[in-house]
Parts: structure tokens; sequence; C-alpha cells
């Protein structure tokens, strides 16, 4: 597996002592495990794994760029409106993959390519600041949600066809429009039909937060000049090298630990520090990846984002010699794609830096904070990738959801359903509604 490298030696007991996982306890849990596996693969074959199959639909990625195309030739700004996983996992594309300061670019430095703005928050003081600023003759938007019923996400979008209307009248506004949804079902779809409004469908079988590699991600990351080919391609090879059993696999082996950790060491928390400006909202991903897919019935971990080497001023403390609950995933990356070096003529107290790149000032924080956290005793997993870009950005995606997907046949939970949060969905409608709620 070349694209994503493991070290799981910081969360050994050989190395950090009692604090460790030892391998006689991961060869314990082999059968629990094989097991495991098992009932994936069964599921997969009987297409409950959609996620899995979504690098293969090359008829829907020749449509997807088609249109986006279309979109891009068109329009100076792309608007999308969503939340949870029809917003992360876009959002991870934008950071990771355009250019810094993306939409502060002129034309020429975003290659033609349209702004792109993703509105998961429905907060008006964030919100309605935008729709004051953005030129609506210029402005697509895409709207996603794969219920079709996303309060949320429909309010935003309620909100922007009255002014599309009011600008454009009832025949146009249609032309500004995008919708992502369920390919039969839901109040989307039936308006998409009804008012001819261009569209794609979400797979039925691939849930929100397992979504960002079908159109609910690769429509806006093709619109913006994202090669999704490429990003495709990551994730399919590891799927493919992750489609049989073995406790050496390093996505599994990834799994087990971690599952280990929580039910034999009570370490509950799983950090995901990248050191990399650009894999912050990786982080954000993966906790909501985590979080809704493991977090029932009193189990699973609980997801805590975090960045190198910002939070080496805010949290490492904690990480350090706080509680021992935490198990902390360190993703670097090999190469950057600056390395401008510091002058040779810097002041004596700071000689250490003369001539170093931040990039290498950069790595060597990121491999000062594994060697500490080993010294510290604390279990650190190091995951590395070469470079960022749309292959090894794929690679990462299909990755972690495999790595979840197995976690939650291993704790003998379903990880494709998210049934608390309906609660508060029912509570939110009827207390709009007026009703009184004890």
């Amino acid at each position: 597996m070349d694209a994503i490298r493991y070290d799981f030696s910081g969360a050994s007991s050989d190395v950090i002592g009692e604090s460790g996982i030892d391998d006689s306890l991961i060869n314990k849990v082999s059968d629990r495990a094989a097991t495991a596996f098992s009932k994936m693969s069964e599921a997969a074959k009987r297409g409950e794994l959609g996620f899995l199959s979504l690098p293969d639909d090359i008829d829907v990625v020749e449509r997807l760029e088609a249109e986006a195309t279309k979109l891009s030739s068109r329009f100076e700004n792309l608007l999308v409106l969503g939340i949870g996983g029809s917003a992360l996992g876009l959002k991870l594309i934008q950071e990771a993959l355009l250019p810094p300061y993306y939409n502060l670019l002129p034309a020429r430095g975003r290659r033609g390519y349209p702004r792109l703005f993703v509105c998961d928050n429905i907060d008006p003081d964030a919100f309605e600041p935008l729709l004051d600023i953005l030129d609506w003759k210029q402005t697509a938007v895409s709207v996603i949600s794969k219920s079709g019923t996303t309060t949320e996400t429909i309010s935003q979008f309620i909100r922007i066809k009255d002014i599309l209307v009011k600008k454009y009248g009832k025949e146009k506004w249609v032309s500004y429009v995008y919708i992502i949804t369920d390919p039969e079902s839901g109040p989307l779809r039936r308006l998409a039909t009804e008012e001819g409004i261009k569209s794609f469908s979400v797979p039925v079988n691939v849930g929100g937060r397992f979504s960002v590699l079908s159109p609910v991600g690769l429509f806006a990351a093709a619109a913006t000049g994202v090669d999704i080919r490429s990003l495709l391609a990551g994730a399919r090879d590891i799927r493919d090298a992750s489609s049989s059993f073995s406790l050496e696999s390093p996505i599994l082996k990834n799994a087990i630990i971690h599952c280990m950790y929580d039910e034999s060491k009570g370490v509950n928390i799983s950090v995901m520090m990248p050191y990399s400006e650009r894999l912050r909202s990786f982080g954000d991903w993966y906790a909501q990846l985590l979080a809704e897919s493991l977090g029932k019935e009193g189990k699973g971990m609980t997801p805590l984002p975090s960045v190198g080497v910002t939070d080496q001023h805010s949290l490492l403390q904690l990480y350090m010699d706080g509680p021992q609950d935490k198990l902390i995933t360190i993703l670097g990356v090999d190469e950057f794609a600056r390395n401008e070096r510091l002058p040779s003529d810097v002041p004596e107290a700071f000689s250490y830096l003369k001539g170093h790149s931040l990039a290498e000032i950069l790595k060597a924080e990121e491999n000062a904070t594994v060697l500490a956290l080993r010294k510290a005793k604390r279990p650190c997993i190091r995951a590395s990738i070469k470079k960022i870009d749309e292959y090894h950005i794929g690679a990462l995606i299909m990755a972690y959801e495999i790595q979840v997907s197995f976690m939650g046949m291993f704790y003998g939970i379903n990880p494709f359903n998210q049934p608390a949060v309906e609660l508060g969905k029912r509570i939110t409608k009827e207390i709009l509604l007026g009703k009184e709620c004890a």
C-alpha cells in the first residue's frame, strides 16, 4: 500500500511499555477480526457498502465532467448548500486540492474556474452577508441533500430561490441551480423533475458521510478544476489492496488497534493531527465519519480534530500530560509544494533556523512531537503520504472509510445509520410548528 505508509510502533508495548498494545493482544482477537471482515465482505456483496463501488462508475464521472465544464464556462461563483456529509467531504477537497486562498485569486490564478463557497451553517450573520456580495448573474447554486428534507439546506435553498425568482423570473431561475439528491424519491427529486432542474443522484446505498466520492463531492470538485479521475484512482487502489483479510493489512490493523485501545485500555478519544494546514479539514471530515458511524449503543471513540504545528501551542500539553485517554494519529506529508529557505544571516539566538525551509522546520516539529509522545508513553500512530494531490487524497478518504466500516463490524454495530440524530430533527420541527416539547 504505497499511497499511505503507517508506523504503529508508537502504540506498541515494545516502545511505550504498559501504555501500549502488545501483538499478542491483536493475535487474540484474530478470529473476531476475521468474522468482522467476513460480515463486511458479505454486506459489500449485497450492495450495502455502496461507497466501495464509487470509483468504478465511469458513466457518472463523464457526465459530471461534462456538466462541470459548462458550469465553469458560464459562472464565476459556485455556491454549495449542504451540511454534514453533504459538505464536510467537499470542504476537505476544497482545502486540500485547490490553491490556498483560492477564492481571493483572480480568474487567471484560478485557471478560469469559479470561486467555491460551501455553506454548511444557517447562522444568518454568516450566511446573509455572503448573499449580499455575490453577483447572482455569475453565481451557480448546487443544493445537496440526499433525503431532500434536510431542514438547514432546504431553508437556505428557499431563501436563495426567492432571490433568483425575483431577479430572473419563474422560468429562468432554474438555469442557475443544480440539485444532488436521492435518485427517485424526496422533495428535491420531485422539484428537479417537475421544474427540469439539472440534477445528479446520490446512490441509494451510499450514506452522507461516505458520499464524498459521489456527485456530492465530485461535481463541485470537477467544476473547480480538480482531477476527479485521479481522486477516484487513489481510492480504487486502496480499496483493491484491502480486498482480503490479513492482520498485517495496515488499514485493518489501524482499526483493530483503535478498538483494542478503546476496549482494553479505556482510551476512547481518537486524535487526528495532520501536519499540514491543507489537511485541517480532513480532521473535521474524519470526526463526522468516526462519530456518526460508531457512536451507538454506548460504544465508539470520540474524535478530536487537531492540526500541527498550531496545536502544539494549545492542545499538546493535554496530549502529553493529561488523562491517558487519547490515541493520537500524526498524519504527515513528505513533500510540500513550496520550499523557500530562510536566509543565512539570522541572529545567533536563532542560528538553528539558518538556511532551513519552513517545510523542514515543520517536519522537524512533526518528528519531535512523535518522539516526545513516545517518551511520555502516550500512544501514537503515524500515517504518511508522499504529497497532497488528488491521488493521495482519494487514497486517504477510502482508507478511513474502510477502517471505520470495519471498526463498526468489529464492535458489532451498524456503522451506516445514525438513529440518535433523528430525535433532534423531529423536535426542531415541533418547535417551529409551535408545539410544546417536553
